[in-house]
């Protein structure tokens, strides 16, 4: 960093950051990872200071800042541009005095000159309030007077080569910020900067790991305890692609300086040296030379022992004008030269001797680094950056609770062993972990050979025992030695039963450090583990790492043909992100002939694995099933019948759990005791869960509270294996029909002759699909009927007494009432107020979702109460409800939608006050009419005494009376509001110790200005969501809410037409 003012000065209102003084991470005497460049006036207090706790703290990277003992005159130490030599990548934070400081300038000359203008070594710029185009040309007043004073100061060449550096840094790629006042955006920024930057360092890092033992080479080519004589070698690449060799002679460079009284890393010496006269390029070396080592003449020279790196020599006319300088000559004995280049026939035909001194060469890539197959293992990585580095900091970091276990959890073929064996094998676990030991559990348990694994990593050298007990004892004992921290990783670990029984033996009873890695596929192992949270779950890749794999899979350091990359893009695409489906693919690509026809082949492949006769697909679906396997025999069923919906589509959780119930999957429990059991419902969330834990179902969308799942998926090949394991031994088939909508599915029960039926599109003909000797479990359509209100389709639905789960899409035929066994009835999309019969029959009914219903009752029969029924969503206000509400008609009723219309604003209050009569209601939806002709008085509803959930919509005139009211409500947890409007421009949300219960607060498209919040108020408050709410700031939030971190949603307003969003909320408000 530099800055022309005091360490301290801003003009920031901010309070400064706890770790604010904390200048440097140390590099002992090795490289940095980042060097920071920023104004401190316009940054320190503020985004840099972030960006560093970061970068230092949170990714743990050597970070360079700044040196506080800065003054305004001072000219920059030597110390700091030798950090700037010293770190693999510069970031440079551009801001709006940045053009200002002569020492920034500086700074990013030399930034540019030692990386090659970023070509050799990483340079990130982040404008900050500022744009590209303002920096580069100095188009503000401030700057471009600053631009002058730097040119009377410094001279016109000196102003000419900052204004090129800036035109320069201003042309790479970067990160912008431009919203001020947004810490929650600039946090996300940050965080994105802090990726690309580990990514980048750990590519950097990586092929360091690989040029290990090149180091141990080139170092004993130079000879370095021998100070008799100057030794010269040249170093090279053998390989196209990405250059590192001046990575690589930066490091060496650093790791053996400190044997030399002088050093001097001389970069672009080609460049130089082919100015305008080999005499000027002569001049210019030698003075760089000698201006880097701190001397005055060579002469001063003559009896040091240096370090001499000449960067980018490109040609033997160089190496000629080296020659002809008699550089050899000019140092002590035991000095060393390194000469660098990336023309790897460079030193093929030159004469092994310069200046009477042997010419070492060396290829850096030579030995272990040959070999395709080599490269692409490596390059098996893709996608696992940020996890690489999440995972190890959950290793490093210190735990005063002593949880010793970190996992890594996945579905099954996410590459939770490949991160795992990247983790085991990486140079930062051997140096904080002396021991470390694998053992692959599988399964298959096999308790002897888990810990004779075990053993051969501890004591290799030592015959394993034969005596079992003895074997357990003596890694056990290994593993307590008090002196040295373990990692033990214990890869595919699939129940709680072997946890029990390995952990005695491997986890740690001493508070060393020593931890325990775990990957399972099952999150409730990670559970029972009692794993560090969070625990790391491995996510998909997305299209342009899938592609990035296949493509270094298939074609290692070649190209890809141009003819083959957009279907090879899409094979990629087709594997939907998971590793094994990716690596499977890779391998079968590689066998086949690089052709477009061939290629269309394995394309047209993908979507059938199970039938698919190449050997690799087998046995991936065989490593899928595994999975499977290991469910319960109550689950397989639930789990199978995923099946029947389309690729990639979200499937809605509550439709899944009753069309389970519906297919009598789930069966009510008979437990004969005096406590309730629980409903279908619940053990169906309880299946999903289990699902979901053991990363067979992705959760897509969460419910409002942020826990609970609201929609799900599969992957393609979990579809496809439900299919193919449904079709083979499950008691339920699925058949495609495919003359009827864009997708249909049928699952055919031979046991019990039952039928279900789901369509997607179109659904013209449905009836035809249904055999005669059989009794229709579920119909389910999303689409559009053809002739939806015809006599004939009408009859048709009627016919189906056995249904027990209906799902109609855009209209309601009447009569409905008459179907005996419906347990689910969905009639979507209709916005005509309907009349539902309720008393002749529908006693069966546990889920009504519909469109503004009206109850039709009659007084005579209210003895026979709905006890199944416990979703009703929508009805109206009006005195029959009421009626029914008084008369404990529904007993048992979750959940109850509303909606009041003008016509029934005279019966809503009474019917509001009778709600209080639904002792088992959870959940509440209120639509509240868009006039403020009649408003509901929100104080006269009585509310039932169990509600934990309140959704309000389309109500205007919402006041902090209102908000009193519903603070009163005792066990309320969730608040939600939708197109709702204030009359009062600041709503108080709550006084001292009101909404005692609430957790989360929801407010979507809200029309309100400031909110408040007393202390006191939700003291259980863990989320809040803001979404789309006019003329509301994050600024005008309660602190209490401001303060919940990454649990605060807030989504700025779009200035779309007011009126506009309104109608569309009117006519779309289901």
């Amino acid at each position: 960093m530099a800055d022309d003012g005091k360490a301290g000065a801003s003009s920031s209102s901010l309070s400064p950051a706890p770790w604010l003084w904390a200048t440097s991470s140390s590099s002992e005497g090795g490289m940095y990872d980042v060097f920071l460049n920023f104004r401190g006036e316009d940054t320190r207090f503020l985004f840099t200071d972030y960006l560093y706790h970061g970068l230092a703290d949170v990714k743990k990277l050597e970070v360079f800042r700044d040196d506080p003992g800065l003054e305004l005159g001072d000219e920059i130490k030597p110390t700091l541009m030798e950090a700037i030599k010293r770190s693999r990548i510069h970031i440079v934070v551009m801001s709006e005095n940045y053009v200002s400081s002569s020492w920034c300038l500086l700074e990013l000359e030399q930034m540019l000159k030692y990386s090659n203008n970023g070509t050799k070594r990483p340079v990130f710029p982040v404008f900050y309030h500022v744009t590209p185009a303002e920096v580069r040309y100095q188009i503000n007043t401030k700057s471009k007077e600053a631009m002058e004073k730097h040119e009377k100061r410094e001279g016109k060449d000196k102003a000419e080569a900052w204004k090129l550096a800036l035109s320069t840094v201003c042309g790479l790629s970067g990160q912008h910020i431009q919203e001020k006042h947004q810490e929650k955006y600039e946090t996300e920024v940050i965080g994105k900067i802090a990726e690309q930057v580990s990514a980048k360092l750990l590519e950097i890092k990586q092929q360091l790991n690989r040029f290990d033992s090149q180091f141990e080479v080139v170092e004993s080519l130079l000879n370095l305890e021998s100070c008799d004589t100057v030794r010269v070698v040249g170093i090279y690449e053998d390989q196209g692609g990405k250059s590192y060799i001046t990575t690589f002679a930066f490091e060496l460079y650093y790791k053996i300086k400190d044997e030399f009284r002088a050093a001097s890393f001389v970069v672009d010496v080609g460049k130089h040296l082919m100015r305008n006269t080999a005499d000027d390029g002569l001049e210019y070396l030698k003075k760089e030379l000698l201006s880097d080592m701190v001397v005055e003449t060579k002469q001063e020279l003559q009896h040091k022992r240096v370090l001499l790196v000449l960067e980018g020599v490109d040609s033997e006319e160089q190496l000629e004008l080296l020659e002809g300088m008699r550089i050899v000559d000019w140092f002590g004995p035991g000095s060393r030269i390194i000469i660098t280049t990336e023309n790897k026939d460079l030193f093929q035909n030159y004469s092994p001797v310069m200046n009477g001194v042997e010419l070492e060469t060396h290829c850096i890539r030579e030995g272990e680094m040959v070999g395709s197959n080599w490269i692409v293992k490596e390059k098996h990585v893709v996608g696992f950056v940020k996890d690489f580095i999440d995972v190890i900091n959950q290793l490093r970091e210190e735990d005063s609770k002593r949880r010793n276990v970190v996992s890594i959890v996945g579905m099954g073929g996410s590459g939770k062993t490949t991160l795992a064996q990247k983790i085991y094998d990486s140079k930062v676990v051997r140096e904080v972990f002396p021991l470390r030991a694998w053992a692959t559990v599988s399964k298959d348990y096999r308790e002897k050979e888990v810990f004779s694994s075990l053993f051969r990593c501890l004591m290799p050298s030592k015959p394993i025992p034969e005596n079992e007990q003895e074997l357990k004892s003596k890694v056990r004992r290994c593993l307590n030695e008090k002196r040295r921290k373990y990692l033990v990783i214990l890869d595919d670990v699939w129940d709680i039963q072997v946890w029990d029984k390995l952990k005695d033996y491997v986890l740690p009873n001493k508070n060393n450090g020593s931890r325990i890695l775990v990957t399972t596929r099952n999150d409730q192992v990670a559970n029972y583990a009692r794993s560090k949270e969070p625990h790391h779950k491995l996510l998909l890749l997305n299209e342009e790492e899938c592609w990035e794999l296949i493509y270094n899979e298939v074609f290692g350091g070649e190209e890809c043909p141009p003819d083959l990359e957009p279907i090879g893009k899409s094979i990629a695409d087709g594997c939907k992100g998971l590793p094994l489906a990716i690596k499977t693919t890779a391998g079968i690509v590689a066998k086949r002939e690089r052709s477009e026809d061939e290629w269309k082949k394995i394309k047209n492949l993908l979507p059938h694995w199970c039938v698919a006769e190449d050997k690799e697909g087998k046995k991936m679906m065989e490593i899928l099933k595994l999975s499977y396997d290991d469910l319960s025999e109550k689950m397989k069923p639930c789990f199978l019948y995923l099946g029947v919906f389309p690729e990639d589509v979200e499937i809605r959780v509550r439709d899944l759990i009753e069309v389970w119930i519906a297919e009598r999957l789930i069966e009510p429990i008979q437990s004969g005791r005096s406590k309730v059991a629980p409903e279908p419902d619940d053990i169906g969330e309880q299946y999903l869960k289990e699902l979901v834990d053991r990363n067979l179902v992705q959760v897509a969308s969460r419910r409002s509270d942020g826990k609970g799942v609201k929609t799900c998926k599969i992957h393609d090949l979990i579809r496809e294996l439900c299919i193919s394991e449904s079709n083979s031994n499950n008691a339920r088939r699925l058949s495609f029909p495919r003359d009827i909508g864009s997708y249909a599915c049928s699952v055919t029960c031979h046991q019990s002759c039952t039928y279900s039926l789901f369509i997607y599109g179109d659904a013209k003909g449905w009836s035809h699909h249904i055999p005669q000797d059989c009794r229709v479990n579920v119909l389910y359509i999303m689409g559009w009927i053809v002739d939806l209100t015809s006599e004939k389709n009408v009859e048709n639905l009627k016919e189906l007494k056995s249904v027990k789960f209906l799902k109609i899409d855009r209209f309601y035929p009447n009569g409905l009432s008459k179907l005996e066994s419906i347990q689910t009835l969905h009639i979507m999309g209709d916005v005509t107020p309907r009349d539902l019969s309720i008393i002749e029959g529908l006693k069966q009914l546990r889920h009504f979702r519909g469109v503004e219903v009206c109850l039709l009752v009659d007084k005579d029969g209210v003895k026979n109460k709905m006890h199944n029924l416990q979703t009703l969503l929508y009805v109206h206000v009006d005195s029959r409800l009421g009626f029914l509400l008084n008369n404990d008609y529904f007993p048992n009723l979750r959940t109850l939608g509303v909606s009041v219309t003008e016509e029934e604003r005279h019966s809503a209050e009474k019917t509001f006050s009778s709600l209080h009569c639904l002792s088992n209601l959870q959940k509440l939806k209120l639509e509240l009419p868009i006039s403020e002709s009649f408003p509901i008085p929100v104080d006269k509803i009585a509310f039932p005494s169990n509600l934990s959930k309140l959704t309000i919509s389309y109500f205007d005139g919402l006041k902090s009376q209102d908000m009193n009211a519903l603070a009163q409500i005792p066990g309320l947890k969730i608040l939600k509001f939708n197109d709702v409007s204030c009359i009062e421009k600041i709503l108080n949300c709550g006084t001292d110790r009101s909404f005692l219960q609430l957790q989360v607060f929801i407010m979507i498209r809200v029309r309100v200005k400031c909110l408040t919040l007393k202390d006191g108020a939700m003291p259980c408050l863990r989320r809040a969501v803001f979404h789309d709410c006019p003329g509301l700031e994050l600024k005008d939030l309660p602190q209490q809410m401001r303060s919940l971190g990454c649990n605060l949603h807030f989504t700025p307003h779009d200035d779309v037409d007011e009126l506009m969003m309104i109608e569309f909320s009117k006519a779309f408000r289901h």
